[in-house]
């Protein structure tokens, strides 16, 4: 399977169909005809894939949208917009990074050594990757079975005849027992969602060491039977006093089998893919971000949404809510907003704020707008000629911050 990489809104062509100019501050990948027609066909017969992909005719090309989308012959990873030819290990580092806590698997560690393989690893690759690592955990301490209720017809008595049954299947052999009894087992709800994400990744990836790996531990978990209701399995998981290192092996599964991201498609048997919308992303890491940032900036709580439930209009049409509202142990609050933009910060998201500033009157002059930090973003502060609200441009260095323990 070839690998290739773009960022958002990069182009995805064929070499007689190259597109005449190319937006050089967007990573865009060439791919040969074929690949390039599983991937049309992928688009033309899925609603979901117009989400996250644009079709000129010709080309197509990405829209807001981080993860992978993989076919048969052909993988392709979308990275954020930050991304650029030379920085592809670092812009894929950092949004796995802005994923993990947004996944609650903030605990994984990712190996340098999985980030420097770019040529054969991908997100999704890495992520199998983790959910192998945490499966290896899970066996080095041992599966769990429990007792489990079983119904057998034996040459011995053992448990409870099972009287009607046992008159049913045993008028003529009268030497056996149809007997009700309980036994050790790990078929448990929580073994059979990792033996079965085991199988599905096994038919997913497409790296060697992965493929191997998953192999080894299905063998494993031989004595598992396969879930077949996902929904239903994952509601009756209970890690109880003693099973707190099925924690992370249960999220892998959750995320790989009911496809946790924030958008997920399937197309055929050939085809899936894991994408997440750039904004909300950011805007849900930024939160994470504040949160671990509160004693450092004398921040009382973070209210998501501005903590509000109140519309402007009668019909409940228009609500007002800035991304964050920072209620500070001071007593004053603070506006900020969240934008994945390159560039310049536009008239309408300017105003925006300042309906805030009118609405929540308990804020400071001063809100903020949190931006992706990148050559094209300076620091700046508009200011309004008939008030003394302002607004400043925070542009947020993600790579700083992630290695600041994901603090500001």
């Amino acid at each position: 399977m070839k690998n290739k990489s773009i960022s958002e809104y990069g182009y995805i062509y064929y070499p007689e169909n190259r597109p005449k100019e190319l937006k050089s501050k967007f990573v865009h990948t060439e791919v040969t005809k074929e690949q390039f027609k599983e991937l049309y066909l992928y688009w033309k017969n899925s609603d979901e894939a117009k989400k996250v992909l644009t079709y000129d005719g010709n080309t197509l090309r990405a829209k807001n949208y981080v993860g992978v989308i993989q076919t048969e012959s052909l993988s392709i990873e979308i990275l954020p917009k930050i991304y650029n030819n030379e920085k592809e290990d670092e812009t894929r580092n950092i949004f796995i990074e802005m994923l993990k806590p947004l996944l609650n698997i903030n605990e994984i560690q990712i190996d340098k050594a999985d980030l420097s393989t770019t040529k054969n690893r991908n997100i999704y690759e890495l992520f199998i990757t983790m959910f192998v690592n945490s499966v290896k955990k899970l066996i080095d301490k041992g599966i769990k079975s429990q007792y489990l209720e079983k119904e057998e017809n034996q040459n011995f008595l053992k448990g409870k005849i099972q009287f009607n049954q046992h008159i049913k299947e045993n008028y003529i052999h009268k030497e056996r027992f149809y007997v009700q009894f309980d036994e050790y087992m790990p078929n448990r709800v929580e073994n059979r969602l990792i033996k079965s994400t085991i199988a599905l990744l096994l038919k997913k990836t497409r790296d060697y060491e992965n493929k191997k790996k998953l192999r080894e531990q299905l063998f494993i978990f031989d004595e598992v039977d396969f879930s077949f209701n996902y929904i239903t399995d994952i509601k009756k998981v209970n890690l109880h006093r003693g099973m707190e290192y099925y924690d992370m092996p249960i999220k892998f599964a959750k995320l790989f089998l009911t496809h946790q991201s924030f958008t997920s498609l399937r197309g055929k048997e050939n085809i899936f893919a894991l994408l997440f919308p750039m904004q909300t992303l950011f805007e849900k890491y930024m939160e994470f971000v504040l949160e671990n940032s509160k004693e450092k900036l004398g921040i009382k709580e973070v209210l998501v949404n501005g903590g509000k439930n109140e519309y402007l209009l009668e019909n409940e049409r228009a609500r007002l809510e800035p991304d964050y509202l920072l209620k500070m142990k001071s007593g004053s609050d603070i506006i900020c907003d969240a934008k994945w933009k390159l560039g310049t910060i536009g008239s309408n998201d300017i105003y925006q704020i300042f309906a805030y500033h009118h609405f929540y009157k308990k804020a400071r002059n001063m809100a903020y707008v949190f931006v992706p930090a990148v050559d094209e973003v300076k620091r700046e502060v508009f200011k309004y000629t008939k008030s003394d609200k302002q607004i400043r441009i925070f542009p947020i260095e993600l790579e700083k911050i992630i290695r600041n323990g994901h603090r500001l």
